[in-house]
């Protein structure tokens, strides 16, 4: 069986002698370069099977290597090695092409070889079911020529009207917003909890809705199984939010979801939510988690309001708007 060729883009001497001798140990056939010039000869000359580049180069940038890959259309899986944790850097790398990110000093090499593995696997399987995407995109473009099918899928995003629990009416409207370009959902769980939920998706044009759909099959059963008792992850939105971004990431689906999901305890009087993303708007501000279905190993991160009597806490993006408010209780 022939060895995994891996094509290390990586100016480091050190760094390269250990990844060398690492993958060398693990069975990959690896080559080394010292910048991005070099090795896109080297892609163009041998095609690796995957690559390993880092984000400062000489000559030319790691960035600069991702962009001419991807405008060769050489399909190269390209997992990024970095010492910068900037958001922005990730953000790029992945706008790019990237199909992994690894920040720098990697301590446990296990996690560039598991880091292979997954592209390898995840490219085998696009390659596999190439076919069926295609057949996809054709139903999708005939979808979207019937209206009626349009109107009831979108009506499938959206709850039939307010929810009133305890102290706590739950109500959203769209004002001059689309409603196909949004998820909106909440619904009564158990132990007055509420769950909450606005999404919106950066596909393809035209494929929005499709996308959402695809978020609101994600987290369907994982309401069934809270209601049932059999799985507590929905009340955990962090982790909720990895578990989605880790099932959009090794899914088909091409497209970023900016997301808030929370919890709202009627009881305790308190909304606990996650958000990843920064095109929904929240009346109580905090710092905003990466996107889903950019990056495998993204973070996410539960915030914590209290609602007291009388106050209102809000969502929107555009001009939708989803509010949480708990009623001015007689003294």
């Amino acid at each position: 069986m022939q060895a995994t060729r891996v094509l290390l883009i990586e100016d480091d001497a050190v760094f390269q002698s250990v990844v060398r001798q690492f993958l060398t140990q693990r069975g990959y056939e690896v080559r080394v370069v010292d910048d991005g010039e070099a090795g896109l000869e080297a892609c163009a000359s041998s095609e690796p099977d995957v690559v390993l580049c880092d984000l400062l180069l000489p000559r030319m940038s790691g960035l600069d290597v991702l962009e001419t890959l991807v405008s060769r259309n050489q399909d190269i899986p390209v997992i990024v090695i970095s010492a910068s944790e900037q958001m922005s850097h990730i953000r790029e790398a992945v706008r790019l092409g990237a199909w992994d990110y690894l920040v720098k000093p990697v301590h446990d090499l296990e996690l560039l070889d598991f880091a292979i593995h997954n592209c390898l696997d995840r490219h085998r399987l696009e390659e596999a079911h190439e076919r069926e995407v295609w057949e996809l995109d054709s139903h999708i473009d005939v979808l979207y020529q019937d209206e009626d099918v349009v109107s009831r899928l979108t009506n499938d995003l959206i709850p039939n009207g307010d929810l009133d629990s305890g102290e706590y009416r739950i109500a959203h409207d769209f004002g001059e917003q689309s409603p196909e370009r949004l998820l909106l959902d909440y619904r009564q769980l158990t132990e007055g909890k509420v769950l909450v939920v606005m999404a919106t998706a950066n596909g393809v044009a035209g494929q929005t809705l499709i996308s959402l759909l695809v978020l609101k099959t994600l987290i369907n059963p994982l309401v069934r199984q809270a209601l049932a008792g059999t799985d507590k992850l929905l009340f955990h939105p962090a982790e909720l939010l990895a578990h989605l971004n880790s099932e959009l990431c090794h899914s088909k689906i091409r497209t970023a979801y900016d997301v808030v999901i929370g919890i709202l305890d009627t009881h305790e009087h308190e909304f606990a939510w996650a958000q990843a993303g920064e095109r929904i708007e929240l009346s109580h501000p905090v710092k905003c988690d990466l996107s889903l279905g950019i990056w495998q190993q993204a973070q996410f991160r539960t915030h914590r309001q209290p609602i007291v009597a009388g106050e209102m806490f809000t969502l929107c993006f555009n001009d939708a708007r989803l509010r949480l408010q708990r009623y001015q209780t007689a003294a």
